[in-house]
């Protein structure tokens, strides 16, 4: 008899369990198993590149460790506003999320119209710093920026950049902070404007690291200075801008994870969890080390103002530099 009972009373809170359960609003049940079914990286750069890589490194972590099933999806574009656009109009249920880098702060000024606002979206992870480096040729005399300025002796010269970033990196050291006679030449990207610095059509480019370091490495370039705020591991022994005489001038990127900008609380720090779990993982800070980022992790409640900081800092040179949409 006693058993009977028990057995009602246990049947009893089995119903009752089932029925809280039935009762909880549907986007709370599906936050309590994030993720139960594909999530989409949405990459706004082509296959193959630095940001593409990145994403597909921590995609396959993620799957590894946590069991996410992940699906990559590139949208190249305007400078990765078309993939900005798409999952800033994406559900907020952390199945859609942006991979993208610097290139979405610089976006807020540089184009008039983006066709989306920064506010539509919420950084969830910022998984990785670069920086850029300034290069000559390996033939040239100068091994810092004072050497090349002074064998400039004021003449006029020209430098190649791919991309904006390169762009108003360039735009800002040498015409806005050295006031040089410089003349700007656009590459559509960093691999033709290191072709035209070794075949002398160029003095001198800005690029991101992880572009110039290959051709240091095989003795074609040599890295005068980099951007960042810390010398890169990659060229240890280059200067940064601050060494180089340029006293608290620091220009550097990020790669981040961004998402819908009503994600749910409980998914964003499970993501931020995760990312930045797998990405101080030995093997995977190594593999983006040779990729030329450093590894980056932040928490949740300081992505907001990380990402806020990088768009008005960018902004700052781009209005400096006077350089913008066309």
């Amino acid at each position: 008899m006693q058993d009977f009972h028990l057995r009602r009373t246990v049947l009893a809170l089995a119903a009752a369990g089932a029925l809280v359960l039935a009762a909880l609003p549907q986007p709370a049940r599906a936050q309590a198993n994030y993720p139960n079914k594909k999530v989409t990286f949405m990459v706004g750069f082509s296959p193959g590149g630095g940001i593409d890589t990145l994403a597909r490194v921590v995609a396959q972590e993620l799957f590894d460790h946590f069991g996410y099933q992940i699906v990559i999806d590139n949208r190249p574009g305007a400078a990765s506003n078309i993939a900005a656009r798409a999952v800033a109009r994406a559900a907020p249920d952390g199945y859609t999320l942006l991979v993208t880098g610097n290139s979405l702060a610089i976006n807020q000024t540089y184009y008039r119209n983006p066709g989306y606002s920064v506010d539509e979206l919420t950084p969830v992870a910022f998984a990785a710093r670069d920086s850029m480096a300034i290069a000559v040729k390996a033939s040239h005399p100068a091994h810092n920026l004072a050497e090349f300025v002074d064998g400039l002796k004021g003449k006029p010269f020209s430098f190649g950049f791919g991309g904006s970033s390169a762009r108003i990196a360039s735009e800002y050291v040498f015409r806005v902070t050295m006031k040089l006679p410089a003349t700007a030449v656009p590459f559509q990207s960093g691999a033709p404007a290191i072709n035209a610095l070794l075949g002398d059509h160029v003095d001198i480019v800005a690029g991101p690291i992880a572009e110039i370091y290959p051709h240091v490495l095989q003795g074609n370039l040599r890295a005068l200075a980099v951007t960042g705020p810390q010398r890169a591991r990659a060229l240890p022994n280059v200067p940064t801008l601050s060494e180089s005489g340029m006293k608290g001038i620091e220009i550097y990127g990020w790669n981040g994870f961004l998402a819908p900008a009503k994600i749910p609380q409980e998914i964003a720090l499970k993501l931020n969890g995760d990312i930045n779990t797998v990405v101080q993982k030995p093997a995977v800070a190594a593999h983006l080390r040779m990729l030329g980022y450093e590894p980056y992790t932040l928490e949740l409640a300081d992505a907001p103002v990380f990402l806020k900081n990088s768009v008005d800092s960018w902004a700052r040179m781009i209005r400096a530099t006077g350089i913008g949409e066309e």
